[in-house]
């Protein structure tokens, strides 16, 4: 799929883009096996402090990481988190399902980053894999996180993280495998940040269906 990008069509759903303008519909099933794949696992912050064009970026961001994993061989799955957290799409290569996952982006309540990172230690324990943080403020509970944190790098899970500049940068620095891996921006760019992040995953696997 080379010189092709995932983006939105006119209707506001999910399409392949080439950079020619051409638009593409998505495979409903990518033509890999999601067997032997290596979980990632997107947490998105939809605290009350991300209203407005942050938890906008935050859905287009998403869609952008989702395709940068999928190709890098990951299957993914994504959490959202305010006041609670919850699994809104177990791991998997199907774009739409992802896609449709993402739209249940809505900002509102506060931090609860322990109970995000719990469900995604669930998912990933004895797997190995990678959870990815993405936030602007500051958790709820601080060191019941970094706790959690700890177990899961413990268990051979990577932390990355996507923090703007208002986040806790100490907490976030504390919180992920290494501090090369806690990417820095500016809210204006936060959607770019997701795709940034991405190529930061670990290590490739089975290469992502498409010509």
């Amino acid at each position: 799929m080379e010189n092709r990008f995932l983006s939105f069509g006119r209707d506001g759903k999910p399409v392949i883009k080439s950079f020619d303008g051409k638009e593409y519909p998505l495979p409903l099933n990518p033509s890999v096996s999601r067997e032997g794949r290596p979980v990632v696992i997107l947490a998105v912050d939809c605290s009350s402090s991300m209203e407005g064009e942050k938890i906008s970026q935050a859905k287009q961001g998403a869609l952008d990481f989702a395709g940068t994993a999928l190709r890098k061989g990951y299957s993914m799955g994504l959490i959202k988190f305010d006041t609670e957290a919850s699994l809104i799409c177990e791991p998997t290569i199907n774009i739409s399902s992802i896609s449709s996952a993402i739209e249940k982006f809505t900002a509102g309540g506060i931090t609860n980053l322990t109970d995000a990172l719990k469900i995604a230690f669930a998912k990933l324990k004895g797997k190995g894999g990678c959870a990815v943080i993405a936030t602007d403020g500051y958790p709820t509970e601080r060191s019941s996180a970094l706790d959690t944190a700890d177990r899961m790098k413990k268990n051979r899970i990577e932390i990355l993280a996507i923090s703007t500049e208002d986040a806790d940068q100490d907490f976030i620095s504390r919180l992920v495998s290494r501090k090369d891996l806690n990417l820095k921006v500016r809210d204006a760019e936060l959607k770019t940040g997701f795709k940034r992040i991405a190529e930061k995953l670990p290590y490739k696997a089975i290469g992502y269906g498409g010509g």
